[in-house]
């Protein structure tokens, strides 16, 4: 049917009246259709729309799902956003080769035809309805940067920024990109609620990629067109008092917060990719830190009672090791607040600070102008220490002067990147560190990493067959009567659908008794470290978290993800 026809066919059904009719025909758009015209004109409205097509053609009215559009990545690839708002057409789903759409007009055949040549599909079958159906199906497949913030109170989010001169060009753009400031504070906001660890904006090249770290995974929240990559990566770094106009190289800055009430501090990271800058953001709660406890942390028993033993010895050094977010730094400043009290001097060399906590002489390490954790850890003997915390060991020298100071006199607590407490010692060997020096210095070595525990209100009870379960170690007997649990696939509201809710640690305890610092000494491999204090009672991390598996607080499969036999 052509638009004349249809325009006749509305007159003489009484929706539109002939002077309307003729009206619509002389301002209509070269690009607009008849019905978009008449809607734009409002000489029609949906309602009316909706029951002319009811009465005259049903079969082609859509009654399907209207909540969400199914449609595979490849086939939405294809699909050009700008000419389906344009001719209000809505993609729904994608079947045995066959595009379904919603449309407000069935007979805009030039459309169709259009969407066909552009989309290399040949069969697209459309249905009719609403004019706000379909822009709420296009918002749904391509949400904009308004649309996200809508509702979001931007109050919420207080930003604390360093006094800096700004340029009246970048007031102007910061002026002028009202969404982009909502969309940064949304994000840093959504992504505290969430209890996320990281924020990570990854540019691509047809979207731009949101991503939360919750309870150590990450998963994909939001995507957004790509032309807003750059705009937000420069809020970013006004917000952290980085160089906007730097792209090419990497650039840190510190972003700090208050978001209901809490102070969050954001360690930020942006790096140049072949699509845009990426930014990663570390979400660092102050108050967190500065109210846990070593009891809180997962230590068994026999364990928290090893540690604690340590970190109340007068001298020597104490070693926590893993990979980057297993908790080293949370163990690290539990065990300070321990031992934090005017009677004791507490110096801290960080790369950055991740945290104030009073009480604590906490120095930021800056390699830019010399200071280094070497040159840091050398002054901070003139300052008459009781206990000195470094950062991380990263070289030979800031190992060597940790290791004199733990000998004469200091506790010094540090961190290394091994995978477990036996290779510490002989990856400060292979720094460059005589054997005799770390059995003489080190007093204990804790392995750590962390297991997402499982949500207490969606857990499943594991159907694994109790044989299976004693060959894995997990039970001592097939008749040993314990319930093992397992994640539930679908989740539920209280773990947004993860089946896991918040994370424990897991730890291996390497206490350097005289015998073992002999062998230390002699220069013993890992392997024999590993063998003698296993047969002292030793608990390696495998063992750990399976002992968190009987306790019913994580499951086997989270062990097998994290952890090696």
């Amino acid at each position: 049917m052509d638009e004349v026809k249809l325009l006749e066919l509305l007159v003489k059904l009484g929706y539109i009246s002939r002077d309307k009719a003729l009206q619509a025909q002389k301002e209509k758009g070269k690009e607009e259709d008849v019905i978009s015209t008449l809607l734009r004109l409002g000489f029609i409205d949906d309602l009316k729309l909706i029951d002319f097509y009811q009465k005259y053609m049903p079969q082609r009215l859509w009654k399907g799902d209207t909540v969400e559009p199914s449609l595979p990545e490849d086939i939405k690839a294809k699909l050009p956003e700008s000419f389906l708002r344009q001719n209000t057409i809505a993609p729904i789903k994608y079947e045995e080769g066959k595009l379904y759409v919603l449309t407000i007009n069935p007979f805009n055949q030039n459309a169709i035809n259009e969407l066909r040549f552009k989309t290399k599909i040949n069969t697209i079958i459309s249905y009719v309805s609403t004019r706000k159906s379909i822009e709420d199906f296009l918002n749904k497949l391509y949400p904009t940067v308004e649309r996200i913030v809508e509702g979001f109170d931007v109050g919420e989010v207080e930003i604390e920024t360093v006094e800096t001169e700004i340029s009246p060009e970048v007031l102007a753009v910061e002026a002028g990109e009202g969404p982009i400031v909502r969309l940064a504070n949304f994000l840093i906001a959504e992504a505290v609620n969430l209890g996320a660890s990281d924020i990570h904006i990854e540019p691509q090249e047809k979207k731009l990629v949101v991503r939360y770290r919750v309870d150590g995974v990450l998963k994909v929240y939001h995507e957004f067109p790509a032309r807003i990559k750059d705009s937000l990566a420069a809020r970013f770094k006004i917000m952290s008092n980085l160089d906007i106009a730097e792209k090419r190289k990497p650039q840190d800055g510190r972003i700090r917060t208050r978001i209901k009430g809490k102070k969050i501090d954001l360690r930020v990271s942006t790096v140049p990719t072949v699509y845009g800058e990426k930014t990663v953001m570390r979400i660092q709660e102050a108050e967190k830190y500065l109210n846990v406890k070593l009891d809180d942390l997962g230590f068994e028993p026999d364990d928290l009672e090893k540690f604690r033993r340590a970190i109340w010895t007068p001298w020597g050094m104490i070693l926590v090791t893993g990979p980057t977010g297993s908790g080293k730094t949370t163990t690290l400043y539990a065990s300070l607040m321990e031992r934090n009290s005017p009677d004791v001097n507490i110096m801290t060399a960080e790369d950055p600070v991740e945290v104030s906590i009073p009480g604590l002489n906490q120095v930021q390490v800056n390699e830019r102008i010399g200071l280094t954790f070497a040159n840091v850890l050398r002054a901070f003997l003139r300052q008459d220490p009781d206990i000195i915390l470094i950062g991380e060991i990263r070289d030979t020298e800031t190992a060597e002067i940790g290791i004199k100071a733990a000998l004469t006199g200091h506790l010094v607590f540090s961190t290394l990147h091994t995978n477990d407490a036996p290779s510490s010692v002989t990856r400060l060997v292979d720094m460059g560190i005589e054997p005799f020096l770390v059995g003489s210095s080190v007093i204990l070595i804790v392995a750590q990493r962390l297991l997402r525990k499982l949500c207490p209100k969606c857990r499943l009870i594991d159907d694994t067959p109790r044989e299976a379960l004693y060959r894995l170690g997990i039970i001592k007997s097939p008749e040993e009567n314990i319930l093992i649990y397992k994640a539930n696939p679908e989740g539920c509201s209280h773990c947004n659908g993860s089946g896991y809710k918040g994370r424990t640690a897991v730890h291996e305890i390497l206490e350097v008794d005289e015998e073992l610092r002999k062998l230390i000494v002699k220069g013993a491999t890992a392997e024999d470290i590993r063998d003698l204090a296993r047969k002292k009672g030793m608990r390696s991390l495998y063992d750990a978290g399976i002992l968190k598996v009987r306790k019913g607080i994580t499951s086997i499969a989270e062990v097998e993800r994290v952890l090696a036999k």
